[in-house]
């Protein structure tokens, strides 16, 4: 279209053509800024983003931002500090553009663990006699674990069938 062929303003009731949704959206996955065609072609910014996602091809759904939550920005962090990925490959699994994307993460992370209090020891305030009390109830567990095992073991063996679970089983409903 051509700066003569632009509508001048529209009233809220009138529709729109094809052809001026088509090329706004066409603007728009060119590069141009919405805010700027929708000002040039004097539509409404919320209905040039109902163009896009109603006629906009796969160039505008790579150009829309992810947005993340913070678990997801820190467990791509620490996937990044750990060195699970590079941030190459950070950029291709999550769908990322920019580096300076993480690495603006990366540096947010670093000063809120750094203005983070260091963590306090765990003092105990168990005394000698409940540590020994505490000792026996866990021998006593152990005797009754150790006890139920072999009730299952004279089980299977008599009545010749699994009672435990195997590994990789489905669960139970």
């Amino acid at each position: 279209m051509t700066e003569n062929e632009l509508p001048v303003h529209r009233a809220r009731s009138k529709h729109y053509p094809i052809a001026l949704r088509q090329e706004a959206v066409r603007l728009v996955e060119a590069g141009e800024a919405q805010s700027v065609v929708a000002d040039r072609l004097v539509i409404g910014r919320l209905t040039l983003r109902a163009w896009l996602r109603r006629y906009g091809t796969a160039v505008y759904q790579q150009m829309k931002r992810k947005v993340f939550t913070a678990a997801q920005k820190h467990q791509i962090v620490r996937e990044l500090r750990d060195g699970r990925l590079s941030e190459d490959a950070a950029l291709l699994k999550y769908g990322l553009r920019l580096k300076s994307t993480l690495r603006t993460w990366v540096a947010a992370q670093q000063a809120a663990e750094a203005a983070a209090p260091p963590p306090q020891p765990v003092v105990s305030a168990v005394t000698p006699g409940e540590a020994a009390e505490l000792a026996a109830q866990l021998r006593q567990a152990q005797w009754q674990i150790e006890a139920l095992h072999t009730l299952i073991d004279q089980a299977e063996a008599a009545y010749h069938i699994d009672i435990r679970k195997k590994d990789g089983a489905k669960p139970s409903k």
